[in-house]
């Protein structure tokens, strides 16, 4: 899909073949995994070729980040996950020049959602190095929402694990679901971050002359908010590493008990069972078949067999 969004007067548009151009000067093409159709029109436009989707995902710094004359290409290999959340990360490539930004990615992106919206309001960027900022800081709010998000899930997670509350025992392999969904996210975000990270710190090392000095402001702004946000992302992964060993502690500890029970039923009944053994023999000269109560001695002498261990092992305290 390629969406055009133009400016003076602001619009947008999804591109077809054969439609109309729109009445605005284009800023800012968006390219959501294309046909070839799409990339055709997008690079006419731009007047240059897009980048492929195994150029934008090379990890090498080389093939991330890379200025042309007038003419940025700036690559995240790892950006958002696709088939909402439970795919493969998907990559993220920009071209960047003084009039046209162009944005090609492979899945749904939220930050790109509330950017398209900004690009077509009242207050809409003006040009296409003010449209880049404006996306890259929809990134970081939404990586924050998220973070924040993640933690409040995690705070809840942790009182249900670490309640009293019958039925603990039952949400500890739900947990560990919900545990390796969130280092899913954690992980994601953190891949995210670190790829706009090396844009942004590039374009404050290296930026061309039509990058004004404002917009390098605004950007070593997001790169400190950035920072923060590494920070966030640590102590959030030390506190899903705690909660992990204390579910997997709690799981442990549950089979513990199981096994304790089991070895405590498997000792208190070896007496009576012993008994059972012995009485059950076809011997004639077994006494007690002849005494006129020798059945209820027979069961009160293994009751008794059962009990006085019971006693035993409450009195010791191991149960």
């Amino acid at each position: 899909m390629l969406t055009i969004h133009a400016a003076h007067p602001a619009a947008c548009s999804v591109w077809k073949p054969g439609t109309a151009a729109l009445a605005g000067t284009p800023v800012w093409l968006d390219l959501l995994d294309p046909d070839a159709d799409e990339r055709a029109e997008a690079e006419r436009l731009l007047g240059t070729k897009l980048p492929q989707r195994d150029q934008i995902s090379a990890i090498e710094l080389s093939s991330r980040l890379h200025a042309d004359n007038e003419i940025l290409r700036l690559n995240i290999p790892a950006f958002v996950r696709a088939e909402s959340g439970k795919g493969a990360m998907t990559p993220l490539g920009f071209v960047l020049t003084p009039k046209l930004l162009v944005s090609i990615r492979y899945a749904e992106s939220l930050a790109f959602a509330h950017t398209s919206k900004l690009a077509t309001a009242a207050d809409a960027p003006n040009g296409s190095v003010e449209t880049f900022i404006a996306l890259i800081e929809a990134v970081v709010n939404v990586a924050a929402d998220r973070m924040e998000e993640t933690s409040g899930e995690m705070s809840k997670l942790s009182r249900a694990v670490f309640s009293d509350e019958r039925g603990q025992r039952g949400l500890l392999r739900g947990a560990l679901f919900k545990v390796g969904a969130m280092q899913r996210q954690i992980v994601q975000l953190r891949a995210a971050m670190l790829g706009v990270s090396r844009v942004i710190a590039y374009l404050c090392e290296t930026a061309p002359a039509w990058i004004d000095k404002k917009h390098l402001q605004r950007l070593r702004t997001m790169q400190t908010d950035i920072g923060s946000l590494t920070e966030f992302d640590q102590q959030l992964s030390d506190r899903l590493q705690f909660l992990l060993d204390a579910v997997l502690g709690f799981i442990n500890n549950n089979q513990n008990d199981i096994m304790k029970v089991l070895t405590i039923v498997s000792v208190v009944t070896i007496g009576p069972m012993t008994l059972a053994g012995i009485w059950g023999m076809n011997f004639k000269s077994i006494g007690e078949y002849d005494w006129p109560h020798g059945y209820a001695m027979a069961l009160t002498v293994m009751a008794v067999s059962v009990i006085v261990p019971m006693i035993i092992f409450k009195w010791k305290k191991w149960f």
